[in-house]
C-alpha cells in the first residue's frame, strides 16, 4: 500500500531516440475517485503497433515529466498520482519512436472510497516464544557463519568495545571470544567478514585499530595478522580470498590477499565512499558509491574500469541486482532510488520521494515470486519500502519507524511470500508482511534509552534463520546489552 501524499512520483527515464514517421492518436483518460489515486488512459491502437511511450507531466510543454513507460498495448492504469491536472501523450514504438501525439489532459481527485470500516490487523497467527539471550554487549551487526559443519548455523559479532563473540545460533551458549590487543575509544570496529574455507566451513577476520586478524571459525584460533596502513570502516570478501577494505577517511581503498596476508593494491579514492563496497557476482569486479554521486566499478587490482553519475549525492551503499532484462547497480541518493545499467553505468531512472531519501543498507528479495527481486529500503523518516526493481514500481510504503540496519527474510505467516524483519528506534524488531507491508508482529517491549549514540556506531541489523515452519530471529536487544533471539512458527 502506497500513500499518494508520500510519495511524489516514479520517474523512470527510457533512452531511445526520438525518430521515426508521426502518428495520430486519440486520447482517452478515467480517473478513480480514492485516497490511493488511479488514472485509467487508453489511445486509438495503430495497425502493427503493439508498443507505445507513454508520458505524463505536470506542465504542457512536459518539462516536468512524472511518468515515462513503455507500455505494451493500447492502455495502462497509472497509480498512486498526487491530486492535481496532468497532460499525458503516446508514440508508437517499434524499432524506432515515432513522433509524440497532441497532448491531453486528466484531472486526478482524491476522494475516499466508501470501502466501510477495515478490521484490524490481527497476528495472532503468528507465535513468538523460546530463544535465548547472550549478554555480550552491544553488537549491532551480527553476521550468520557456519564455522563448525556446512549444516549449522552460527552468529558472530563485534561488541561496541571490540570483543568478537562466536555463539551456537540455536542456544546463544558461546563458541569462543577474542579480546582486542588495544581497545579504540574513538569509533565502533567493523563488523566481521565471513570467508569460506577449503573445508567447507568458514573462517573469520576480524579488525582491531590498524591490524586484520584472521581466525580458524571452530576454534577461534588466531591464524594470520596483518597490520594494515589505516583503521577499517568497511570491508567485503569479493572472493575465496581477496578483501576489499575502506578506510575510516572513506578516502582510500585497499585490497588484501588473505590467503597469503599480503596487501595488494594500496590508493587514493576520488571523493568519500558511502557505504560498503558492493561484489558483483562471478566478475571479481565491486562497486562503489560517493558522496558526490558518482558510482564507480573496479577490478581486484583496484584499476577502474567503469564509472557513472547517479544525479544526485549517494546516501547508501549501491547494490548489485540482475532482473530479467538487465543487469542494474541502484543506489541510494537524496533525489531517491537510482538504478544504472551495470554494464556501462547509464542512468536508467529514479525512484523520487517527496522530501525523504533512502539511507541505511538496500537488500534484495523477490516477494511476489515472479523471478525479478525487489528492493526493500529504509527512509530517512523510518519508512519501509518494497519496489520492483525491473520497473520502479513500488509495491508498498508502510511507516515502520525503521533505524536503517540490514533486514532479514523469512515466511512467518505462511503465505508464500517471503516477511521481512526490521529493527526499530522504539522496537527490538518488526515483521512486516512481503505482500502488503503489513505488522504481522512486534516486540512489545520498549527499547532503552542509549547516552552515548556516537560510541555505539551503526544502526542495528538483524539475521533470520529459516527453520521449516519456524523460523529463528536475532539481533541486538532492546536495551543494547547483548544478543537476542526469538522462535517464530504459525
Amino acid at each position: 500500500m502506497v500513500c499518494s501524499k508520500y510519495v511524489r512520483g516514479l520517474l523512470l527515464v527510457a533512452l531511445m531516440a526520438l525518430s521515426g514517421s508521426s502518428a495520430q492518436f486519440t486520447l482517452y483518460a478515467q480517473g478513480s475517485s480514492q485516497v490511493k489515486t488511479t488514472v485509467s488512459l487508453r489511445w486509438g491502437a495503430r495497425p502493427g503497433v503493439f508498443r507505445y511511450r507513454l508520458q505524463l507531466a505536470n506542465d504542457s510543454s512536459f518539462r516536468d515529466i512524472v511518468f515515462d513507460r513503455v507500455i505494451n498495448g493500447n492502455e495502462a492504469t497509472v497509480n498512486d498520482l498526487p491530486p492535481g491536472r496532468y497532460f499525458w501523450r503516446i508514440a508508437a514504438l517499434t524499432n524506432t519512436l515515432g513522433d509524440f501525439s497532441s497532448a491531453g489532459v486528466v484531472e486526478v481527485t482524491a476522494q475516499r472510497e466508501n470501502v466501510g470500516p477495515q478490521p484490524p490487523i490481527n497476528p495472532s497467527s503468528i507465535k513468538a516464544s523460546g530463544g535465548w539471550r547472550a549478554v555480550v554487549g552491544y553488537i549491532a551487526q551480527p553476521v550468520l557463519a557456519h564455522l563448525r559443519s556446512p549444516e549449522k548455523f552460527d552468529v558472530v559479532g563485534t561488541n561496541s568495545d571490540g570483543v568478537t563473540y562466536a555463539l551456537d545460533a540455536m542456544t546463544g551458549v558461546a563458541l569462543w571470544s577474542i579480546r582486542p590487543r588495544m581497545i579504540s575509544r574513538s569509533a565502533s570496529p567493523p563488523p566481521p567478514i565471513i570467508v569460506s574455507s577449503r573445508r567447507r566451513t568458514d573462517d573469520v577476520i576480524l579488525f582491531s585499530g590498524a591490524t586484520m586478524s584472521g581466525v580458524d571459525g571452530a576454534t577461534g584460533r588466531e591464524l594470520c595478522q596483518i597490520d594494515l596502513p589505516f583503521v577499517v570502516a568497511y570491508g567485503i570478501a569479493e572472493s575465496f580470498s581477496n578483501l576489499v577494505l575502506v578506510d575510516s577517511s572513506l578516502q582510500r581503498l585497499l585490497i588484501v590477499d588473505a590467503r597469503v596476508g599480503r596487501v595488494v593494491t594500496q590508493l587514493n579514492l576520488p571523493g568519500r565512499v558511502i557505504g560498503a563496497p558492493s561484489a558483483l557476482p562471478n566478475q571479481n569486479d565491486f562497486a562503489l558509491a560517493y558522496d558526490t554521486g558518482r558510482v564507480e566499478i573496479r577490478d581486484l587490482s583496484g584499476a577502474l574500469m567503469k564509472s557513472g553519475d547517479a544525479g544526485s549525492a549517494a546516501t547508501t551503499a549501491p547494490l548489485f541486482l540482475r532482473t530479467a532484462t538487465a543487469n542494474l547497480v541502484l543506489v541510494g541518493t537524496r533525489g531517491g532510488l537510482t538504478a544504472l545499467n551495470a554494464d556501462d553505468l547509464r542512468p536508467l531512472g529514479r525512484v523520487a520521494l517527496n522530501n525523504d531519501a533512502p539511507r541505511g543498507v538496500l537488500s534484495a528479495q523477490d516477494l511476489d515470486g515472479d523471478g525479478n527481486p525487489e528492493v526493500i529500503m529504509t527512509t530517512a523518516r523510518g519508512h519501509v519500502l518494497a519496489v520492483t526493481a525491473a520497473n520502479g514500481r513500488i509495491l508498498w510504503d508502510v511507516a515502520a519507524d525503521a533505524d536503517g540496519g540490514a533486514f532479514a527474510f523469512a515466511d512467518v505467516n505462511k503465505d508464500h511470500t517471503p516477511d521481512i524483519f526490521v529493527t526499530g528506534n522504539q522496537l527490538f524488531i518488526t515483521a512486516l508482511s512481503g505482500r502488503d507491508g503489513a505488522t504481522i508482529w512486534k516486540d512489545a517491549s520498549a527499547a532503552t534509552p542509549i547516552a552515548n549514540h556516537a560510541k555505539l556506531g551503526a544502526s542495528r541489523s538483524v539475521v533470520a534463520i529459516p527453520l521449516g515452519a519456524s523460523a529463528l530471529v536475532i539481533a541486538s536487544d532492546s536495551s543494547r546489552t547483548g544478543l537476542r533471539a526469538i522462535s517464530f512458527s504459525r
